[in-house]
């Protein structure tokens, strides 16, 4: 007779959370319904919403640059499309000695000139942050090893792009 009672007494109450929580979300929705709330409808600016669903990746890519040379890492992007990038020399004693372009510009398929934008330009043995495509083309680093040493950029990038073969 004993258990009867508690497990009564555990469905009555838990019975009466229910209709409390029935009850004051009826409150909260009549509360927000009643408020008279005026909103500015702003229309929908080219490249914020994309129809499509783009594949993220994720890479960890090892980019050796030899020394006296340079090279650049490349990424296909299209606009709107974004990353998250970091990237680290390993074996650079002198960050002054490596010049950095993050940079994006379009695929030139005429003589005609392309577009062409500089992000970030400087010298460092790191650096990271986010970017969003401003136009369709190729997104990517130059690096500039002026030391006598062999180094390895090593980067981390997240996002929706595609690594570019050329």
């Amino acid at each position: 007779m004993q258990k009867i009672r508690i497990v009564d007494l555990t469905t009555k109450l838990k019975c009466l959370a229910k209709a409390v929580l029935v009850f004051c979300s009826s409150l909260a929705l009549v509360a927000c319904s009643s408020e008279n709330v005026e909103w500015i409808d702003i229309p929908l600016p080219d490249n914020v919403f994309f129809g499509e669903q783009a594949q993220f990746r994720s890479d960890v890519i090892g980019i050796p640059v030899f020394a006296l040379k340079d090279l650049e890492y490349k990424l296909n992007m299209k606009q709107g499309h974004a990353i998250t990038y970091s990237w680290e020399a390993v074996g650079l004693n002198d960050p002054e000695k490596l010049l950095i372009e993050f940079h994006g510009h379009t695929i030139r398929e005429t003589e005609a000139p392309g577009d062409l934008m500089f992000y970030k330009v400087g010298r460092s043995d790191s650096s990271s942050g986010y970017l969003v495509a401003p136009f369709d083309g190729i997104h990517g680093w130059y690096f500039s090893n002026e030391t006598g040493e062999d180094i390895n950029v090593i980067l981390t990038v997240s996002g929706f792009y595609e690594l570019d073969k050329s």
